[in-house]
């Protein structure tokens, strides 16, 4: 027992030794408090790994006998990192609850997105959904950049520019492919049903290169006034009058719909949209509807963020 107390007693001797030597309580980090930093608020997310030390730069600057370790220690920060399975791009990738409590796949989505603060894209083919709870996981796959109506579709990567979004919805898409969005996509809103829905923003039928209001070739008044009643991004699927300017009806058929509307405006600088929609093609919703976490995994299989509800 006697031996204890005195090993006991040399060992704290020697830790205070140590602490008293390299400043003691004139340390600025003495009076920091108990936490390096001050917890979040109960609810928040927790952040296991940050790729900033401020703590360490102070140490550094105190103890100028260590500074030459500084590259060092941040290295195995940053080694330890990798090793919790922490992805690269874990900061610059977040993933969002979208529609979980839908009642079908094709209601259920989920949202990721792309930090403003990024520097260049990011390829998100081939990165998995995983959940925690279920262990069910699915892998995105490609999409195409410009869907066409009647026409092969080329598939090719998803590249997320900063502040960009991509809408991850189980169930199977309305017009048989995953897709960018772009200035005429609210054209697939009028016959089919997107969760969430579609932004309208085509331009007005009457605004469109073709629509000839004054000159020798003008359309009537008659048909500007149809022309004017019909929405932004619909075709006409009712018949027309039969008095109807044939110029007129023309223009209608075959120049107000979602073709039409590509080809006139597809390069112009504003024309993609910052939105992707894709869709996993499963039949039957994948997420809980509660008591859920869903990691996003890279292509190594490193998580890049989580979600939990």
């Amino acid at each position: 027992m006697f031996d204890f107390i005195k090993w006991f007693l040399l060992i704290f001797g020697g830790l205070w030794i140590i602490w008293f030597f390299t400043g003691g309580p004139n340390r600025n980090i003495s009076k920091d408090g108990l936490f390096i930093k001050q917890p979040d608020a109960p609810g928040e997310k927790w952040y296991l790994y940050n790729k900033n030390y401020p703590i360490l730069d102070e140490i550094f600057k105190e103890d100028g006998n260590i500074t030459n370790d500084t590259g060092e220690i941040r290295e195995e920060f940053e080694q330890a990192q990798e090793i919790a399975g922490i992805s690269f791009y874990n900061d610059k990738i977040f993933l969002r609850e979208g529609n979980t409590y839908g009642s079908t796949a094709e209601e259920e989505y989920l949202i990721i997105e792309s930090s403003l603060n990024n520097k260049d894209r990011i390829n998100l083919t081939g990165w998995t959904l995983q959940s925690t709870i279920s262990g069910q996981s699915i892998k995105i796959e490609k999409a195409v950049y410009l869907p066409q109506m009647y026409s092969v579709n080329y598939q090719e990567a998803i590249f997320l520019s900063p502040g960009e979004k991509a809408y991850i919805t189980t169930g199977r898409s309305p017009i048989g492919t995953s897709f960018r969005t772009n200035l005429c996509t609210g054209y697939f809103e009028q016959f089919q049903n997107f969760d969430p829905s579609l932004d309208r923003e085509c331009p007005r039928p009457e605004d469109e290169p073709g629509f000839i209001t004054t000159g020798p070739n003008a359309l009537n008044d008659a048909c500007i006034d149809y022309v004017e009643g019909i929405s932004k991004c619909s075709i006409v699927n009712e018949s027309l009058p039969l008095d109807m300017q044939y110029e007129c009806s023309q223009y209608i058929n075959t120049k107000i719909n979602y073709k039409t509307c590509v080809e006139n405006h597809k390069n112009e600088k504003d024309f993609y949209r910052p939105e992707w929609r894709i869709f996993l093609n499963r039949n039957e919703k994948i997420w809980k509807e509660k008591r859920e976490i869903i990691k996003l995994l890279d292509i190594n299989g490193k998580v890049i963020d989580t979600v939990s509800y």
